[in-house]
């Protein structure tokens, strides 16, 4: 039987196991699979990631933990800089690499990164106006594989790709529906953050200009989230008010997120976490991934040290518990950077930082991908559980929502809303006598 991973092919019999001979005019390709050794029951190559000149701390971890980075903005730079266009762009080539930005395959090989939710941000302004991240991620086959399913993360690791999956950075890109989140779930997406730096029609904002409009979550808000969890998409409250976020976690059946969000506990600015919302995460089940941006762990950028980072990461890990708490870089998403954390490839030095500074090899598994995969589990969980219960689909829609009916060449606001009339789609009412004569 032959199996193909990437560019590679294994072939099997029965009871043995062997490769093509050296002869052969296949490529060897730049990451070697483990899997497959291991099902032959025969003793396994190990992970590219283990040849990198790292920590031997690191190393042990990364031999059965994915590194999973829960935010990256990338995708907004080639919509911002190339209108979108990531085919045959060489401005944009991330195999050649990509020095305008934080992200490229040879940094994030260096950086070690296993697992990478892709964030797509587009101005308050905007809907999803470009939505090219699937044919960014399917462009490089041999290095990442979109996936839907947690299961399929560690998976794409061993296999010695990333895994990839999507998330939408403001339910502004959502059309003010909870429909076009269905539609988002069907092209990939796996988790929404619900606001962005404006409010929206589903939440208010922490950093919005005009303050909160809803209080918390609006109406068509508080549906979004039993929408979500019934299709299996995870609720990020990053950026959400302090309201808003003590709502969620009040209403989410499923395990939350917090993409990328320090805590005000050790640096008081409006995009960090208080800690009466840090502690109800550990009963919701959730995870807050520690973020890079300087802005977010000192007053002044040119003041932000990685030490900074790593005393978020240890002051949720003792309040909440090592089972709560990720990272979420916000690279390619962040006008400045802090030291030592410029780019993707930075990671293992963020990490040997982390168990530096005290946690053992089993909490830093936790804290680089066995929280979020735990929480993406529950998630699905909730998913599988609802389906069974026959939860129907949410059909709320939007308070300022505008209806249409048609006239025979315009469309005209609907004239009877509440169907008192028994129109059909014609918002008049049919003519007398056919068009056509008998």
């Amino acid at each position: 039987m032959l199996l193909r991973i990437g560019s590679r092919i294994l072939i099997f019999g029965i009871g043995h196991y062997k490769e093509p001979d050296a002869k052969s005019s296949l490529p060897n390709p730049p990451f070697i699979t483990n899997t497959v050794g291991s099902i032959a029951g025969i003793n396994s190559t190990p992970h590219p990631y283990q040849l990198l000149p790292i920590d031997e701390r690191v190393k042990r971890v990364l031999a059965s933990t994915t590194l999973f980075d829960t935010h990256n903005d990338l995708p907004q730079q080639p919509r911002a800089c190339f209108h979108g266009h990531i085919h045959n762009n060489p401005k944009f080539d991330l195999r050649k690499g990509f020095q305008r930005g934080m992200t490229d395959i040879r940094r994030l090989r260096e950086g070690a990164v296993g697992a990478q939710f892709w964030s797509i941000c587009v101005p308050c302004l905007r809907s999803a106006e470009n939505f090219s991240t699937p044919e960014m991620v399917e462009s490089y086959p041999d290095v990442f594989e979109l996936i839907e399913e947690s299961g399929d993360v560690n998976r794409v690791y061993q296999e010695g790709r990333i895994a990839c999956s999507i998330g939408i950075e403001g339910l502004h890109m959502a059309g003010n529906s909870i429909g076009i989140i269905r539609a988002f779930y069907s092209l990939g997406v796996r988790y929404c953050t619900l606001t962005h730096v404006c409010n929206n029609a589903f939440a208010d904002s922490s950093t919005s200009k005009i303050g909160p409009v809803h209080e918390c979550l609006s109406r068509l808000g508080c549906s979004a989230i039993k929408e979500m969890n019934r299709i299996g998409m995870i609720v990020d409250a990053s950026h959400v008010s302090e309201d808003c976020a003590r709502q969620v976690l009040e209403l989410s059946r499923a395990p939350i997120m917090f993409s990328h969000s320090n805590v005000k506990g050790v640096f008081d600015c409006p995009r960090n976490v208080p800690d009466d919302i840090l502690d109800s995460i550990p009963k919701n089940g959730g995870v807050i991934c520690v973020t890079f941006v300087p802005e977010h762990v000192a007053s002044r950028r040119k003041d932000a040290k990685m030490e900074m980072i790593v005393d978020h990461l240890f002051y949720i890990a003792g309040r909440i518990g090592w089972d709560h708490v990720s990272l979420g870089s916000d690279f390619d998403g962040i006008a400045s950077v802090i030291p030592g954390l410029e780019d993707v490839r930075c990671y293992p030095s963020l990490m040997q930082a982390i168990l530096d500074r005290g946690a053992t090899e089993e909490q830093f598994a936790k804290v680089a991908g066995e929280n979020m995969l735990r929480v993406w589990r529950g998630v699905e969980k909730v998913r599988n559980e609802m389906k069974t219960e026959g939860v129907l689909p949410v059909e709320d829609v939007w308070e300022g929502r505008q209806w249409w009916r048609y006239d025979g060449y315009y469309q005209m606001s609907d004239p009877d809303p509440e169907d008192k009339l028994g129109l059909d789609w014609y918002g008049v009412p049919p003519p007398e006598e056919l068009y056509h004569d008998k």
